[in-house]
């Protein structure tokens, strides 16, 4: 390649040009002039990588923002989204907004006797790690967050007793197990006996129906896996180049074929061309390499000692980037222990001691020129009060510290000049001495705006106002997604976009349409904005429309072309649940349930008890580029109506990190489905939808067996209850009528025992012997009849005493209350208890019948204790009140 080629490729700095062709032109030999030559590519080189070091700007990732520690072994990207670093210390999970770890065990540890290549790990399905270090082995379940516990007896478990040399997993995700002289694949539906003159056996790799061996003598066999036959075998190196790459292999699958990095004294990267089965050595430095990743267009990038490369594998182009630069200005020299591209776009790198650093071409949208462009000017100093242009589309800046022309031809740090205030160009000038202020400028009033819609927007010192024709007022804060309650400036560009500066960050101000609503979109130091204050009324657009944006220390431009923003690439990703404000953790019991069975990233479904009904739902958007920036909707289907969406970046559930918490209360038992979505500041709702199932279950007692229990039981106590009315009913009644017709009876017998006293004084013997053979045939002799009527005269005798009982009446007859109780039932199937009641009801009842008294009096006349007790009692001998017995005993009569 010559160098002209290379300087045009390289885009060097105008001064660098300019020092290689001076140098040229003195020169004395051609030996001196080789020397000289070689000398200023080397310069060239060291000028050609420090210009194109520009293109990445890192962002750290470390302990300070909860990595367990910043010696970074090993990276890679989930399905999911998130990333997995592996540390020296454990395992982290990153979604984008914060660190889950899985700590080291090493009693989890399987020894690996002929593995003595690089840390490597595999991923097994989704959720599998199969993490490969210097002579071990370890396992992990994600699902879990656990190391598999006895990985001996795991492998002994899918018939691999002996034990394992070594474990690959090809590009299929097929697991190899090396076990002496055969290669196994782990379902034992395959196996390979390899030879041991080829060397170490360093990796497996497969394409097609095709197996491909990688040997520490650089060879690579192919095998048939069809019919196990090989097929050839090519070697990437001589056998006397062993010594230079022979130690590790690190293989990656390409389009066409598979690279590869070697390390031994020396570091090779090569390529294995399938269709020609050849090897292409494309790299070889005198220091190790450490990691490898291929994007789909062949851009190799190498991790490595001090720095990366980059290298188009097709075109050979080399690029090398020792030093690497940070967001806060400073450069990093380090190793540069792994690397990855994930699949939104973003560039990761691990290093040895300085934890994570990430760069994402679309992340920083604003050009951020800071205090170290302004030539001649002490930090303090920089406040940036006006712009204007020239006919050129140059821009003119006035500063606290003088004027400043920035050539927005140039990107580097000539861009900026300082000027006299006399060479601007008169127009210019008059702009720049003379901007359009606000005349009552003040904390309540700092600018302000009247829109093509005919509102009006004001900015104060806490907050912005909106004035709409029709008479409709607003004022939006922090919370409604303002960055910052000071408002400093208010532009409206060509394309109508609204765009707001505060004391802290940049807002674009989107309007809905349809509904009016007002939406902010906030931009702060992620995004390339100044990480300070901006300045009143420094705003302006140039006639290409760009937008410049001045502040405290420097000022920020957008190209608006830049606002496109790529879609998220995932679903949000569901990563806590809490609990009555407990977070809960998986396999743990929860009032004697286990709610999350496996970690919350894998949790489909959600089972909770009734009164487990106090929840919040954490979610990440994965949203690497730019969290800060993540807009939510979300849908608790069965409780929320329609979708809800998210505004703010700290409030209405979204926190500076772009973590959507979501909080129901007092939820009422049932079936839920929890919908959510992401977007970033395109608030462009196309992209996948997370949903989750929520079971809330019924208290105990209100379960369908529960109810089944609750109606048999009622139904069997109903029953039983209008079993036992109709039986005492029945009861009752049999009562009452055998009581009527023992009153009926005993008055019959009195009535003859007076006919045949009477008859007796006046008859023969004879007459009296055939009355006392009648009254035998009726069931009772001289001796009862008399002591029945000599019992109820008793009670006649002391029917107003109300207190008259049993033992007075017993004691009256001379007998104990026993012998009493027995002679009664005898006789009349009745307690002496009931045979008083019943002789003062008689009697009640032939007081009614002469009318002379009322109820009252009459209850005091038979000894009841009360008017309602005597009614109650009444009721259940005659069936009626006493008020009504009179009037029925006439009608019967009639």
């Amino acid at each position: 390649m010559s160098l002209i080629s290379l300087i045009a490729r390289g885009k060097l700095f105008s001064y660098s040009i300019k020092l290689f062709i001076i140098a040229l032109i003195f020169h004395e030999n051609s030996e001196a002039r080789m020397k000289r030559t070689i000398f200023l590519i080397s310069i060239f080189l060291f000028l050609f990588s420090c210009a194109k070091s520009q293109e990445f700007v890192f962002t750290p990732l470390n302990v300070l923002h909860g990595l367990s520690d910043n010696q970074v072994r090993y990276m890679l990207q989930l399905p999911d989204g998130r990333m997995v670093f592996k540390t020296t210390g454990n395992i982290n999970i990153y979604d984008g907004a914060g660190f889950k770890y899985i700590h080291r065990d090493s009693q989890r540890r399987y020894p690996l006797k002929t593995y003595d290549g690089f840390y490597r790990i595999y991923l097994s399905g989704d959720s599998i790690l199969w993490i490969k270090d210097y002579k071990e082995l370890l396992r992990v379940d994600l699902r879990k967050e656990k190391y598999t516990q006895d990985l001996a007896g795991y492998f002994k478990k899918i018939g691999f007793p002996k034990p394992i040399d070594n474990f690959f997993m090809d590009t299929k995700q097929r697991l190899w197990l090396l076990i002496g002289d055969k290669l196994v694949l782990s379902d034992h539906t395959q196996e390979f006996e390899l030879s041991q003159d080829q060397g170490r056996l360093q990796d497996v790799s497969a394409h097609e129906e095709k197996l491909y061996l990688f040997y520490s003598t650089g060879k690579v066999i192919c095998y048939d896996l069809n019919s196990k036959r090989r097929l050839y075998s090519a070697a990437a190196y001589p056998g006397t180049h062993y010594a230079r790459f022979g130690n590790t292999s690190l293989v990656v699958k390409g389009r066409n074929g598979f690279y590869q990095l070697r390390n031994g004294t020396h570091g090779g990267f090569f390529f294995f061309d399938l269709q020609k089965q050849a090897w292409r050595k494309i790299l070889e430095t005198e220091y190790t390499l450490n990691t490898l990743v291929v994007d789909a267009k062949g851009k190799a990038s190498i991790s490595c000692a001090k720095g990366i490369w980059i290298i188009d594998c097709f075109s050979s182009e080399k690029r090398y980037w020792p030093l690497l630069n940070k967001t806060d200005g400073s450069k990093l020299n380090t190793e540069i222990s792994t690397l990855l591209y994930d699949k939104q776009g973003g560039f990761w790198l691990g290093t040895v001691n300085q934890g994570i650093l990430y760069d994402h071409p679309e992340r920083y949208i604003f050009k951020h020129i800071g205090a170290s462009y302004f030539p001649g000017a002490l930090l303090g100093d920089i406040m940036v009060k006006a712009f204007a242009e020239d006919v050129s589309g140059d821009i003119y800046l006035k500063c606290k510290s003088g004027f400043y022309r920035y050539k927005t031809a140039l990107s580097n740090g000539n861009a900026l000049e300082k000027i006299d205030v006399f060479s601007i160009p008169p127009p210019v000038r008059h702009k720049l001495e003379y901007p359009q202020m606000l005349v009552d400028y003040n904390i309540d009033h700092t600018a302000e705006l009247t829109d093509s819609r005919g509102w009006k927007w004001i900015g104060t010192g806490d907050g912005l106002r909106l004035f709409k024709p029709s008479g409709e007022q607003h004022v939006f804060y922090t919370k409604d997604g303002l960055s910052n309650n000071f408002i400093q400036a208010i532009l409206q560009d060509s394309h109508n976009n609204i765009w707001i500066t505060t004391s802290y960050g940049i807002n674009k101000v989107q309007i809905d349409s349809i509904s009016g609503n007002v939406h902010f979109t906030s931009f702060d130091s992620n995004a390339g904005t100044l990480d300070g204050e901006y300045t009143n009324q420094a705003v302006y657009e140039s006639l290409s429309g760009d937008l410049y944006f001045g502040g405290i220390n420097g000022f920020s431009i957008l190209k608006p072309s830049r606002l496109l923003q790529r879609k998220l690439p995932f679903k949000p990703v569901f990563t806590n649940l809490f609990l009555k404000g407990e977070k809960v953790e998986p396999g743990k019991s929860y009032g004697n349930r286990v709610i999350l069975i496996n970690s919350a990233p894998y949790i489909k479904k959600i089972q909770l008890d009734y009164d487990q009904n106090f929840l919040t739902f954490q979610f990440s958007a994965l949203n690497y580029q730019n969290p800060s920036q993540t807009l939510y909707r979300y849908q608790l289907i069965g409780i929320d109506k329609s979708w809800r969406e998210t505004f703010s970046r700290r409030e209405d559930g979204v926190n500076g990190d772009g973590v959507l918490e979501i909080s129901y209360t007092n939820l009422p038992h049932g079936n839920y489905k929890l919908r959510v979505m992401a977007s970033n500041n395109n608030k462009e709702w196309n992209g996948p939808v997370s949903e989750l199932d929520l079971t809330i279950n019924a208290p105990w007692w209100q379960t369908l067996p529960a109810i089944i229990c609750f109606v048999v039981l009622a139904s069997v106590l109903i029953s039983a209850a209008i079993f036992a009315y109709i039986s005492h009913t029945r009861k009752s009644l049999e009562r009452t009528h055998r009581e009527e017709l023992l009153l009926l009876r005993i008055r019959s017998l009195i009535d003859q025992q007076n006919v045949l006293l009477s008859e007796k004084e006046n008859l023969p013997a004879a007459v009296e012997e055939r009355s006392d053979a009648s009254q035998s045939k009726i069931g009772l002799n001289q001796a009862e009849s008399e002591f029945l009527e000599r019992a109820m005269k008793l009670v006649e005798m002391n029917i107003e005493v109300t207190d008259y009982s049993v033992e007075q009446l017993s004691r009256d007859l001379n007998m104990d209350r026993t012998g009493l109780y027995r002679k009664l039932i005898t006789l009349l199937d009745k307690s002496p208890s009931l045979f008083i009641r019943n002789v003062r009801l008689e009697k009640a009842a032939q007081l009614i019948l002469e009318g002379k008294l009322n109820i009252s009096e009459i209850t005091e006349r038979v000894g009841f204790s009360s008017s309602s007790y005597l009614g109650k009692c009444f009721f259940e001998q005659y069936g009626c009140r006493p008020s009504e017995y009179a009037r029925k005993v006439k009608n019967q009569r009639h």
